[in-house]
């Protein structure tokens, strides 16, 4: 066949009118940063208290896009230097395809969040927040078919729950719903047995150490089946030697640190060999302890006679003081006990005043329990994030949130 003519010409034949001419919709699936959202800046804002927003990537029409995946999502908060921490998900199914944002911002006042997509900022970048001080208040409380006189208390990543009851001289195991299982040991000087057992913390999951003040030393139980394991301690103002210890707690290594009315704090090993004490001298002597836990490498204690908290590096080493006397906010008439959660808030409970209080651990009120109480004698977590506190005049243990 011989060849056809070629040629670069195009013509183009008239056949309906323009405006009845419809050649489909072209719609992009690429992410547009100006309508992609940040959701949840509404909400309340708290002190220590993990907040959560997502940046929803959506395309020039408002749909969500499919593209999310492929998007380079940068979030920053400030000041970060006021951050307990800063986490970025990536979108997944179960959020939508949203990009979840976790931060825990530690003290209150204004806070600038700026986000981009793909290096482009977001219609709502840069947004402030407000972050007010922490509220806590009652949720619920323990039930229990008898009375008790609550102190220490201690709760396992389960959600079991152990209280000191000095009523029954014992401690009660309850549920993560607050249902009453067991109780361990009962009142005597024999090895299992006790008199005004002051505290509780745990050495793992099925085990907890027990303050057992009058007779002067520290007893270990399995909380499941309720059998004694050890003890150790006596009577005494020696190294390893205790005068009404009122508080216990154990570090990063397993020691167990132990809060003594001798004015001091002991750092003992897991089998109660003493290897360290600290607080009993020098112008930031311990006058009276009753509270002790431990953060990254520091020792917070409860220095009750004079009226503060005081914060000792791991070596016994002094580093400041947190509080002073008083009956205002970021001051302590009694405090007594306290608890450090992840994220580094102190909650602080005063004997004499009923207060709650919470602080940064560098010292800074950021909030407190709106409930006033009458004795906070224990304070713990559940792993939900609400907050145990037992009353020891009340004879109840309050859920807080």
């Amino acid at each position: 066949m011989p060849d056809l003519p070629a040629g670069s010409f195009v013509k183009f034949v008239s056949t309906c009118k323009l405006d009845t001419l419809s050649l489909g919709i072209i719609k992009s699936t690429e992410t547009d940063p100006k309508k992609s959202t940040i959701e949840g800046l509404k909400q309340t804002f708290q002190a220590g208290v993990e907040a959560e927003i997502s940046i929803c990537p959506k395309t020039s029409e408002g749909q969500i896009s499919n593209k999310q995946y492929d998007d380079d999502v940068e979030v920053q908060v400030e000041p970060s230097d006021q951050l307990a921490s800063l986490i970025i998900n990536e979108g997944n199914d179960e959020a939508g395809g949203n990009f979840q944002v976790k931060f825990v911002p530690k003290l209150p006042g204004i806070y600038h969040i700026s986000a981009k997509v793909n290096g482009d900022n977001l219609a709502q970048s840069p947004s402030n927040i407000e972050v007010q001080e922490r509220k806590l208040e009652v949720v619920g409380e323990l039930q229990s078919d008898t009375t008790i006189k609550p102190a220490g208390i201690a709760v396992n990543s389960m959600g079991m729950i152990a209280v000191a009851n000095q009523d029954k001289h014992c401690i009660f195991i309850f549920d993560k719903e607050g249902k009453f299982l067991r109780q361990l040991g009962w009142y005597g000087e024999n090895p299992g047995e006790l008199n005004t057992p002051g505290d509780v913390t745990l050495v793992n999951e099925d085990e907890i150490l027990v303050i057992d003040v009058r007779n002067n030393r520290i007893q270990q139980f399995n909380v499941h089946s309720g059998n004694f394991i050890n003890s150790f301690g006596r009577f005494g103002y020696g190294f390893g030697q205790f005068n009404a210890p009122r508080s216990v707690c154990m570090d990063c290594k397993g020691h167990i640190i132990v809060a003594d009315y001798n004015h001091r704090v002991q750092v003992l090993t897991k089998d109660g060999v003493p290897i360290l004490k600290f607080g009993d001298r020098g112008p930031e002597k311990l006058h009276f302890p009753v509270g002790c836990a431990y953060y990254k490498d520091m020792f917070v204690v409860a220095d009750s006679g004079n009226g503060c908290l005081k914060v000792f590096d791991s070596s016994g080493r002094f580093l400041r003081k947190i509080g002073e006397k008083g009956n205002e906010d970021g001051q302590f008439t009694n405090p007594w006990r306290l608890y450090i959660d992840i994220h580094g808030n102190i909650l602080v409970g005063d004997k004499d005043c009923g207060h709650v209080q919470q602080f940064t651990m560098e010292g800074r009120f950021t909030g407190r329990a709106v409930t006033k109480l009458n004795w906070p004698s224990g304070i713990a977590q559940m792993p939900d994030g609400r907050i145990l506190i037992s009353d020891f005049e009340a004879g109840k243990v309050f859920f807080l949130k």
